[in-house]
């Protein structure tokens, strides 16, 4: 692959911030002990033109901090950073007009107390956008996104999943070629979400957008090219859902549903337990343990109402994978 078919270049990425531990007690702020917490630690990573890429992790994990870097807002302690060409840190005003930035709910972009229309032509005026151009444009993601009958409206009377997908519209009014996309999705409901995942999918397709977003629903990376995991500022994967799931999803998930509480325990052994409560446990077996006489008793037990088997989801693989890193972590501790 060219350097020039590259829109995002990330070479040794590391970013740590200075924090302190609360003390309890009197005069408490004067024994705080300042300490250095390592958000990421050498990510390096490549974004080609017009990919979806999916930033996954858990809390802490460095997702929200390696969007702020892409984007401009913090600049790296080393290794180094190139979003369209352009140094984000050093050109951030240059590669703004370029890229496009949506940090959910919590950092909305829309005046509260006015309707998103007049957010829209801040942006417009912002950009130097022509009225003609922008007019079409506007119509575009209107109709895109279903927000004809509430873009006029006070922003404070939409509801969470309205006011997202007007986030979304002020978002691709400058037609940019990079947006980042920061849990834009997390509280929206079912049919907004969908909104958002499909317009992501039609720009894509329709004007070689580059989006990077980082979300915990998984069905928001549905249509992602590539994941890129994370976990305590490392990279543990970057590469397809499909590899993912090749590589960490070599197991079989069991569930088993009983008649009475706490019986389950007894085939607790067989796998490693996801989730268990009550009558129901879920756990991850060995598959070539399915094919054995053992195992198949179980379905014959009469205390066993119900069972299900099938092959991990995402959402599994990744609580699986990140019980083991813990696991792990615990035993070398």
């Amino acid at each position: 692959m060219h350097s020039k078919d590259l829109v995002i270049e990330a070479s040794n990425v590391s970013k740590r911030f200075k924090t302190y531990e609360n003390k309890k007690g009197t005069l408490s702020f004067l024994r705080r002990r300042f300490y250095y917490k390592q958000a990421l630690d050498n990510v390096s990573f490549n974004v080609s033109r017009g990919e979806i890429v999916a930033l996954l992790g858990r809390n802490g994990s460095g997702k929200s901090t390696m969007i702020k870097l892409m984007s401009g807002i913090l600049h790296p302690d080393s290794g180094t950073i190139r979003v369209l060409g352009m140094d984000p840190w050093k050109e951030r005003i240059k590669l703004a007009m370029h890229i496009s930035v949506i940090f959910g709910a919590t950092h909305p972009q829309l005046f509260w107390d006015l309707p998103p229309i007049d957010t829209f032509e801040y942006i417009r005026e912002l950009y130097g956008i022509d009225k003609r151009l922008f007019k079409k444009r506007l119509s575009e993601m209107i109709k895109l996104l279903g927000v004809k009958n509430v873009y006029k409206r006070q922003t404070r009377q939409l509801s969470l999943g309205e006011r997202m997908k007007c986030e979304f519209v002020a978002a691709m009014l400058n037609m940019p070629e990079v947006v980042f996309m920061d849990e834009p999705t997390i509280g929206v409901d079912l049919p907004s979400r969908i909104a958002i995942r499909n317009a992501v999918v039609r720009l894509r397709k329709e004007l070689n957008t580059t989006f990077v977003l980082t979300t915990h629903v998984v069905d928001d990376i549905s249509n992602a090219d590539r994941i890129i995991l994370l976990d305590k500022g490392h990279k543990l994967f970057d590469g397809t859902q499909h590899k993912l799931k090749k590589r960490f999803g070599k197991y079989a998930v069991l569930e088993l549903y009983s008649n009475t509480n706490n019986y389950l325990e007894k085939y607790s052994h067989i796998g490693r337990v996801l989730e268990k409560e009550g009558n129901y446990i879920k756990m991850a077996v060995d598959p070539k343990m399915v094919k054995s006489e053992s195992f198949t008793r179980i379905f014959s037990d009469p205390k066993i109402i119900d069972y299900r088997l099938s092959e991990p989801g995402l959402s599994s693989i990744l609580e699986n994978l990140y019980a083991r890193i813990d696991k792990r972590r615990s035993l070398n501790e």
